[in-house]
């Protein structure tokens, strides 16, 4: 499958709590890896993070990266 394709295979994921997210990429065996960011000042965690982006890491590997952060992004 060409890289493309690939990506554009996940992009459904995109606004995905992050739990299910993963579920499904471990349930299809997918190589992915997590990247996390945030609003200034605010910190983004696993429990209310959500995926906001897909992203390819290692076209050779086949592994892909979900980029996730927390739904709240006011600033102060």
């Amino acid at each position: 499958m060409s890289e493309g394709n690939r990506l554009h295979h996940w992009d459904f994921l995109i606004g995905y709590p992050l739990e299910e997210a993963e579920q499904i990429l471990k349930e299809e065996a997918v190589s992915y890896k997590l990247l996390f960011t945030a609003a200034p000042g605010k910190v983004s965690s696993e429990e209310d993070a959500f995926v906001i982006a897909v992203r390819d890491h290692n076209t050779a590997a086949g592994t892909i990266v979900l980029v996730c952060a927390s739904s709240d992004w006011t600033i102060n």
